[in-house]
């Protein structure tokens, strides 16, 4: 666990009070000479308050960046005590030009300035490939030259200053070093892609690698004042910006992103090209300005420069090379698909842009693929998803696959008749995801031609997702039509609902042999302002579509459970058995459907059993969440009847997972009563399972006496259709409960 102790919020402020005291001081000390103590303590103080800093930010992280931030107190530790040694030294021991630095106290600057890189080399960022590891070594070279041009100038100067004792010559090899190191550290930091260490503290850290060549350089500044110093002149500013980097890295953790990789604020390209343009322009005005002084340069100079020129162009050369495959591996991503590898919307859509001649376009889109993520999980959803890919591929042979977003995938080719019979062969077969056998399922959208393709197959997907065509349209000029009619009907709906332009029928589920109306079915249906009804196989699938059927479904609830409530208060009770409403696929999706069912219940007063909720077969096979609210709903005491029972391709298996009371058999094997044995043979079967398992059988679609005879005798009890009665009107079924109550009565 990370330990979060208070940081002390006090150091930025001081440090930075230190390292105006420090300039304040080194100006006015060009005019008065002072006490050396008076730079000294500023320069004592910075240092000592980033290694406070340091620890404070170690202490509030875990990990590598608490091993990170530990370094640099123990790196900055070393430069506190060197800088104490150094005021020691200037105390002590007399002098009257440079001022004095002993031996311990730059073997104390050595080793925290070798530490401190140590700590920073250590920081993962870069990269790996020969050209970034190559890049790297020529930054590194580019900056050693530079610095090399530069000191040959300033030994120069020193070996005249102070001869060339053994003593001047370690000072000033020591003192190079240490500006070298310094500037690598720079480079090091501006070169990092990725670190734990959060950017604004390693963009307060890079300055402090610049330490060590400023305090060179106001080492000759400030020759003519001994009372000042180099040194005393940086370390305040080390102070500082060592304390503001603690504190950026504080701020983070606070944020709670301690662990985030940040990506620095220079793309890479800027980044890898600052280096060696800021090396070329300080050599340049570095080089200008001694032959303006000398009139000559010398031959380390001239070779120097010569040297740093092919160094800028290989490196710049290098650094082309690399972001021409970065811009290659962009514009790969940009056309590809990352989950499947296929191509993208973005070059398919181009790819058909671009189609002169007649081609086909197919649109695939995975049915059930939400509920199959949903039971399944995220892991097997991708898995399928890329198994499914690997099999168009394979079906579509050498032609433009791409996975155009979610479980919808785009083909183009010659033609589809040849692709669309292998994918169905294939298709036929499991795909394996995640462990987990699937067999998948596709709505197709087909456009042909060479113009407006993606359009025009995008139209026959979306209609061939209803489900009324088979789960395969193709695109003709008749489509344009049924849309536009359908938009149009989308477009009135919901003023429909709000004008109370719909309304219920019910149609009564009877008792056989003798016909005595047992429940009813409610049946919704929408008569517009003109008079004219709209049939139900027009107007659903577009509220399915807008999901509007929530909402209506909700109305339809309410309405039905109203109407309860007054048959109950009008012919008692136990006049009906129970009241049917259907609920869509869609409705089942909805987790909130079990609380409006059981506040329509609560609202009117109906006993949760008097009320049956149909669901299809299709709406639940893939289980997930659908599934689970159908045992919600069970769970409230309503009864759940499977209707269609017998068309889909897991009605069995659905017996056993689902809630079910009721299955109410599909019109078509009614229709085969009469025929054949093998015709009657599922009738009989279905009745002989429902009795087993203690389920209730109602039989639909039932036309003809000789239907309603032939079930009563292979053991069906009841049955609803039109040789009974035709959907009707409350009013209607008002009538058939006071016949039979007046029958019960007499």
């Amino acid at each position: 666990m990370t330990r979060t102790p208070s940081h002390r919020a006090w150091y930025a402020p001081i440090a930075l009070l230190m390292a105006v005291a420090e300039v304040l001081l080194i100006l006015f000390g060009l005019h008065v000479p002072f006490s050396n103590l008076l730079v000294w303590a500023p320069a004592v103080i910075g240092p000592g308050l980033a290694v406070a800093a340091f620890r404070s930010a170690a202490a509030r992280t875990d990990g590598d960046l608490r091993t990170f931030w530990r370094r640099e107190s123990i790196a900055m530790g070393g430069v506190l005590v060197a800088s104490m040694s150094q005021t020691v030294d200037i105390l002590t021991r007399p002098y009257t030009d440079m001022p004095p630095i002993s031996g311990h106290t730059l073997l104390f600057y050595v080793i925290g300035t070798l530490l401190a890189i140590a700590g920073l080399l250590r920081l993962p960022g870069g990269g790996s490939s020969w050209r970034q590891v190559t890049t790297a070594v020529l930054d590194v070279t580019v900056v050693v030259v530079t610095g090399g041009i530069a000191a040959s100038e300033y030994s120069g100067w020193f070996i005249e200053r102070f001869g060339v004792s053994a003593a001047a010559w370690w000072l000033n090899i020591a003192m190079m070093a240490i500006a070298a190191a310094g500037v690598v550290v720079v480079v090091k930091i501006m070169s990092a892609q990725r670190s734990p260490v959060p950017r604004g503290a390693l963009w307060w850290l890079a300055p402090i690698g610049l330490a060590g060549p400023l305090s060179t350089v106001f080492m000759t500044l400030l020759k003519p004042w001994p009372h000042l110093n180099g040194s005393a002149a940086v370390l305040p500013f080390v102070g500082l910006f060592g304390t503001l980097a603690a504190a950026a890295q504080c701020r983070h953790v606070a944020r709670g992103q301690s662990r985030a990789r940040q990506r620095l604020d220079l793309p890479a390209y800027r980044r890898g090209t600052a280096i060696p343009l800021v090396a070329t322009g300080l050599t340049s005005v570095l080089v200008a300005t001694l032959f303006i002084r000398t009139g000559h340069l010398s031959t380390t100079q001239v070779a120097g420069t010569t040297l740093l020129l092919l160094l800028v162009v290989s490196r710049q050369a290098i650094a082309l090379a690399e972001n021409g495959t970065l811009l290659d591996t962009v514009a790969h991503q940009a056309m590809h698909d990352d989950l499947t590898g296929l191509f993208s919307r973005r070059y398919f859509t181009a790819a058909v842009a671009e189609v002169t001649e007649p081609h086909a376009v197919v649109l695939l889109d995975l049915k059930e693929f939400r509920s199959i993520n949903d039971q399944l999980g995220t892991t097997a959803g991708d898995a399928l998803l890329t198994a499914f890919a690997t099999r168009l591929l394979a079906v579509a042979g050498p032609h433009v696959v791409a996975r155009l977003g979610g479980d919808e995938f785009g083909v183009l080719l010659p033609g589809a008749d040849d692709f669309v019979s292998r994918l169905a062969t294939a298709n036929a077969e499991p795909l394996t995801a995640a462990g987990h056998d699937v067999l998948v399922e596709v709505s197709i959208g087909i456009a042909e031609g060479s113009t407006d393709l993606y359009r025009q197959a995008e139209l026959a997907l979306r209609e061939a997702a209803t489900g009324l065509d088979g789960g395969l349209v193709r695109y003709d000029a008749s489509l344009e039509q049924r849309l536009t009619q359908r938009a149009t009907i989308a477009a009135d709906l919901r003023r429909a609902l709000t004008a109370g332009e719909f309304y219920l029928l019910y149609q009564p589920i009877v008792e056989l042999p003798g016909g005595r109306m047992l429940s009813v079915e409610s049946l919704v249906r929408w008569r517009q302002p003109d008079g004219r009804v709209v049939s139900p196989a027009d107007f659903i699938p577009v509220t399915e579509d807008t999901g509007l059927i929530v909402e209506l479904g909700a109305w339809i609830l309410d309405t039905a459970c109203a109407q309860t409530a007054a048959w109950r208060r009008a012919y008692g009770p136990d006049a009906l058995r129970s009241v049917a409403v259907n609920v869509s696929a869609r409705q089942l999706l909805d987790p909130a459907l079990p609380e409006v069912v059981a506040a329509a219940l609560a609202r009117h007063g109906v006993p949760a059993a008097q009320l049956t909720i149909e669901i299809t077969e299709t709406a639940v096979f893939t289980g997930g969440r659908a599934l689970s609210t159908v045992h919600a709903l069970s769970r409230l005491g309503v009864s759940i009847a499977l209707d269609d029972f017998g068309t889909g391709h897991s009605s069995l298996g659905l017996l056993r997972t689902c809630p079910v009371d009721i299955i109410k058999v599909d019109k078509s094997f009614v229709d085969g009563l009469g025929g054949s044995p093998q015709q009657e043979a599922i009738a009989i079967a279905l009745t002989g399972i429902a009795d087993t398992m203690g389920l209730r059988t109602v039989a639909e679609g039932v036309e003809t006496a000789e239907q309603a005879r032939r079930l009563y005798e292979l053991g069906y009890r009841q049955a609803q259709g039109f040789h009974f009665a035709h959907p009707m009107p409350p009013a209607d079924i008002n009538a058939l409960l006071q016949q039979a109550q007046d029958r019960a009565a007499a």
